[in-house]
């Protein structure tokens, strides 16, 4: 009996030993500073080459918006007239929306002009069909006669400059380009942050860092105040 007492004491002494106390459990779990400007350096360097391109791209685009005088010339507007093929148009007139039937018929017969934009709106008015396509590089008017088939087409390409802000605003662009800017700004958040992180890890550039941030900070909100009217 003895000896099995000894053996439970020593196994619960060993037990004892191995097992780790509070203070070593929450040093696994604390951050040390330098392990933490160690990981903004990281998240800086990975995501540098995307953010800085698209950095790039949109702050040129607000510069050329600011400058509108920077691009005078408007590209021509094209105007084109074509037959509906007759069996589309047999079977559009028994659809009860018959615009993406005579949409795509419309699209083979206007080539090699490619038509401005993506389907935006339809209308239907005493026999003919209005449609809209709209897009960051142009839209494009469609009408078309239901009795007889002849559509009048007109595409209006948008100029350099109105493509670069519908670009910039996201107007009028489809699903992959907004989520492109969502990343974008996603990422520059990110990349801003951490690099604002670093200068923390500076020790000597410390009080300079948070002079230039007040700086900054006071200029911005002066700027708004009595520069924007």
């Amino acid at each position: 009996m003895t000896r099995k007492r000894s053996e439970q004491s020593i196994h619960a002494k060993e037990a004892r030993l191995h097992k780790p106390s509070t203070q070593t459990i929450l040093h696994r779990f604390i951050i040390r500073k330098s392990d933490f400007y160690r990981y903004a350096r990281h998240v800086h360097a990975w995501l540098s080459a995307f953010a800085f391109l698209s950095l790039i791209f949109f702050a040129g685009t607000g510069l050329f918006l600011n400058n509108t005088d920077w691009f005078a010339s408007e590209p021509e507007q094209v105007s084109l007239q074509i037959n509906v093929p007759a069996e589309v148009l047999s079977q559009a007139r028994n659809l009860e929306n018959p615009a993406p039937l005579l949409l795509e018929a419309i699209r083979k017969q206007a080539q090699p002009q490619v038509l401005s934009g993506a389907f935006k709106s339809s209308d239907l008015v005493d026999g003919e069909l209005d449609m809209r396509l709209v897009g960051a590089k142009g839209h494009t008017n469609i009408t078309v006669a239901l009795d007889t088939g002849h559509a009048e087409i007109t595409i209006k390409p948008e100029s350099v400059l109105d493509t670069l802000k519908n670009l910039h605003k996201g107007k009028n662009v489809g699903t992959v380009w907004k989520l492109v800017i969502d990343i974008s700004a996603i990422l520059i958040l990110i990349l801003s942050i951490a690099g604002y992180l670093l200068f923390f890890s500076l020790r000597k550039r410390k009080a300079i860092s948070l002079w230039l941030t007040g700086l900054c900070f006071v200029s911005l909100v002066s700027v708004f105040i009595w520069g924007v009217v």
